[in-house]
């Protein structure tokens, strides 16, 4: 199923308005992210802080309408998450520079918490795979967030 049609799905069983523009790009981000965020089983307040961040900074959003997309997208994902169609959907419509800070974003989510899981490891690698990434940039933006994380690579 195509993302848009997974929007077009998920806006007729939503009854209430958000305060934030249905931008596909967006949601279909927040939805990644916090696909990857709850791929060792948990939402951290840090893993939090670092979607909510990347979301403010891409999308020049405030605090309230950062939130108001995180609520949709938590909605969309617990309705279905589909990698292929909002990967494809983000590959389509988003700048390499934008794929590359969605990937880096994933890393530090994943890394919050200092223990990287064998399924996050995996999570990461296949969004970044279908997000369009060749290997050598996926692992590049690991490393260098390992680095900016005072971690070592």
């Amino acid at each position: 199923m195509s993302f848009a049609k997974l929007v077009e799905r998920f806006k007729g069983g939503v009854q209430h308005e958000t305060k934030v523009e249905r931008d596909p790009l967006r949601l279909a981000t927040a939805a990644v992210l916090l696909e990857t965020a709850y791929a060792d089983g948990e939402f951290s307040p840090a893993e939090d802080g670092d979607v909510v961040g990347y979301l403010k900074r891409a999308f020049q959003l405030d605090d309230e309408a950062a939130q108001d997309l995180i609520t949709e997208a938590a909605e969309l994902r617990n309705r279905t998450i589909d990698h292929f169609a909002l990967t494809n959907f983000i590959r389509k419509n988003a700048t390499l520079g934008q794929r590359i800070d969605i990937v880096k974003t994933m890393w530090r989510i994943v890394y919050s918490d200092r223990k990287l899981t064998d399924y996050e490891n995996y999570l990461v690698r296949k969004l970044a795979d279908l997000l369009g990434l060749e290997h050598h940039v996926m692992i590049d933006a690991k490393v260098a967030v390992l680095r900016d994380m005072g971690l070592s690579a």
